[in-house]
């Protein structure tokens, strides 16, 4: 029966209440100076009242997939205090989201992670839509289609993710209709700072050149990003077969004579600057000085008997052969599996509001609340038994619902928290694939929740 080890239950049970004071000091720390986090500096929360700041961040971060009224009262389950529905909404609307994203950037800072490949950092970006509320007002999330005949809203969350250390570093969230996928992981390249040896995993939506020079501008970050075999003409032109090669590229983003030959005698690649007219998507812009020459590390695998993958990639060929560039490359697939434990486990899935701020709150706390959880998760060692056929695993849903009452206190002791974690255990069955079904996920009305 898998248990915490008894030789190392003490040192678990510590890290593991380091990380819950770690939530709680940078809680602590944003009702001390609510100012920047409040929309009325000076006015909201000054007075007295059963739903305070810190109360209020608590309630937030542990509401999961019950009706709003049910994770209140949940959360005042034993105590003679009580607090509506409508006194909740009113004092939630004097939040700003801020406050959870400013959160979840102070709990990893406070946390140290730790765990690399090879001494490097591993960070994996991906997107993925959530479902909310129709709303036909908001044109910015409002999308037509689909089942419904008055369409549905979503909000598309793009996502840099610690695939070692299993955690996420940021995220920016944007309405369906504004998405743009590798400008937002500019965004974050250049306001997050990245340990020495680091690098940024993608797929194929990210393959722009820009990001591509942005990860070669951060000091410490390289990329690994799969292109389509059409990405580029260069690329388009390499023989389909396995291979590992370098391309050169001429960038420019001007329209004078000398480029104009230049275009003409495929020498330099015409590529827009930011536009003063309209929109251009991040892949298709340029962010730095032009001309500029450009050096692509392409490595091609094999992954079926007619099928191949496209990678390219700034990491040295000695340090990371094909073979280890294709390893990586499958690691990325921790985020997607993260998506699916945020929304179902942690129930991202399970909005409480139809205001964009209030979705935007809960959007950031199931984030903070997916890392208290999996750094809850890792202190607790599974214990396997000798002469089991498989081998065995936290089921991380039960384990996230443990971490929720263990941080609304429900369970009293760090060691009481990793003997409830151990008792939900299920076995490891490799191998096992399924075809990945796509549909249109709806949203999850609020009159239909769990009793």
């Amino acid at each position: 029966m898998a248990k915490v080890s008894r030789k190392g239950s003490d040192a678990a049970a510590r890290k593991a209440a380091m990380v819950k004071h770690a939530l709680d000091k940078t809680i602590s720390a944003i009702v001390e100076n609510p100012a920047e986090f409040v929309v009325n500096p000076g006015k909201d929360f000054t007075r007295k009242r059963t739903l305070p700041l810190g109360r209020m961040l608590h309630i937030i971060l542990g509401m999961g997939g019950n009706s709003l009224q049910k994770e209140i009262s949940d959360y005042f389950e034993g105590s003679k205090e009580f607090a509506t529905k409508s006194a909740f909404v009113q004092q939630r609307s004097k939040i700003k989201p801020e406050a959870l994203k400013y959160m979840l950037h102070q709990f990893n800072n406070a946390c140290h992670d730790s765990k690399t490949y090879m001494g490097y950092h591993l960070y994996a970006c991906d997107g993925t839509k959530v479902t909310v509320a129709t709303d036909l007002d908001n044109a910015d999330t409002h999308v037509r289609g689909g089942s419904n005949s008055d369409g549905f809203n979503q909000y598309h969350i793009s996502a840099f993710y610690d695939l070692m250390n299993k955690t996420y570093v940021d995220a920016i969230v944007k309405g369906a209709n504004s998405t743009d996928e590798p400008q937002a992981a500019v965004d974050m390249i250049n306001s997050l700072d990245f340990p020495e040896k680091s690098i940024l995993i993608c797929d194929r939506g990210y393959a722009a050149m820009n990001l591509m020079e942005h990860c070669n501008r951060k000091e410490g970050l390289d990329y690994l990003i799969r292109v389509k075999e059409s990405w580029i003409l260069e690329v388009k032109a390499l023989p389909m077969k396995e291979l590992d090669t370098d391309i050169h590229i001429e960038l420019r983003t001007t329209q004078t004579n000398e480029d104009k030959i230049a275009y003409r005698n495929r020498t330099a690649k015409y590529i827009p600057g930011k536009s003063k007219f309209g929109k251009i998507k991040s892949s298709q812009c340029w962010d730095f000085e032009s001309p500029h020459r450009m050096t692509i590390r392409i490595v091609r695998f094999r992954i079926t008997e007619d099928r191949y993958e496209t990678i390219a990639t700034s990491l040295d060929r000695f340090a990371f052969p094909a073979e280890r560039i294709k390893e990586l490359y499958n690691m990325r697939w921790g985020i997607e599996t993260s998506f699916r434990d945020l929304k179902y486990a942690i129930g991202m899935v399970n909005f409480h509001a139809r205001k964009e701020n209030s979705i935007l709150q809960e959007i950031y706390a199931s984030l903070v609340m997916y890392n208290f959880s999996e750094r809850m998760t890792s202190c607790a060692v599974v214990v396997q038994a000798g002469g089991c056929k498989h081998t065995y695993r936290v089921n991380f849903a039960m384990s996230a619902y443990s971490c929720k009452k263990f941080f609304w206190e429900r369970i009293a002791t760090a060691i009481l928290l990793l003997d409830e974690i151990l008792r939900y255990v299920e076995p490891v069955r490799e191998g096992r694939s399924d075809k990945r079904k796509m549909k249109t996920q709806s949203a999850v009305n609020f009159i239909y929740r769990v009793a």
